[in-house]
């Protein structure tokens, strides 16, 4: 598979999440789970939790929106089920993905094929999940042609050195080392730039999401862009394109 962006397309950020139970064809608020705010707020450092058999987390947009893939985060392996539902009509539901295999930790991302609704649910279908920390539903973005040859890979230390009078260095640790990663293309379709464009607009350098060197196998990398995106046109409907992704630690 080819490299691909996945992204939350449909302002998954500011959506309305509600806890309660769910038996496949109707769903009842409740109290069940504990934190459930924590999987819409871009930080893989806390998870949900009383998560179990039968529970369900209803994600609420704006407006119906479409999407075509779920990612899911754990900070260590975990052998739950989870599925997800979206609501054709009043308490008419119909699966959309199924994700019963053991999850490592990281992100695991399933794709599927698009679909719309307001009420979406992550049901969990087996088990207690545990250590899930973060959800990403939206739009795949995947590249058209592989970039140029020379991805550039780059190492933040995180450390700030000062210099005393005297010429002594003393360095304070700011964070774990954390990656860019710069990657052009130099000969595009516009249709391609368009999806850049588009892509480029709902994230900014605002929202956090997924880049996989190769689809839903990954290596997967939680990432930033770390500034705009670089056009220009080389031939009549054709285009580069360059910009810098910026890992996150959390």
């Amino acid at each position: 598979m080819a490299k691909t962006f996945y992204y939350d397309s449909g302002d998954l950020l500011n959506a309305t999440l509600n806890d309660g139970t769910f038996s496949g064809s109707s769903f009842s608020d409740s109290d069940s789970t504990t934190n459930e705010e924590r999987l819409n707020d871009q930080s893989i450092a806390t998870s949900i939790s009383d998560y179990g058999s039968g529970d369900a987390v209803k994600i609420t947009f704006s407006a119906v929106t479409a999407l075509d893939f779920v990612a899911v985060y754990f900070t260590s392996s975990e052998s739950d089920n989870l599925s997800l539902y979206r609501e054709v009509s009043t308490n008419s539901y119909s699966s959309i993905k199924d994700m019963t295999a053991t999850f490592s930790a990281g992100w695991t991302v399933g794709e599927f094929g698009s679909a719309s609704a307001t009420n979406w649910h992550l049901a969990s279908t087996s088990g207690n999940v545990a250590n899930l920390t973060e959800v990403i539903v939206g739009s795949k973005l995947e590249f058209e042609i592989n970039p140029d040859i020379g991805i550039a890979e780059q190492e933040n230390y995180g450390v700030d050195i000062q210099t005393s009078l005297g010429g002594v260095e003393y360095a304070t640790k700011l964070h774990n080392p954390k990656s860019t990663i710069s990657m052009s293309f130099s000969n595009i379709s516009e249709t391609f730039k368009d999806n850049l464009q588009s892509f480029e607009a709902q994230v900014t350098n605002f929202k956090k999401f997924i880049y996989s060197e190769d689809g839903t196998t990954g290596p997967f990398h939680y990432v930033r862009l770390d500034s705009p995106i670089q056009f220009a046109e080389v031939a009549f409907q054709r285009y580069s394109a360059s910009f810098t992704l910026r890992e996150q630690l959390s």
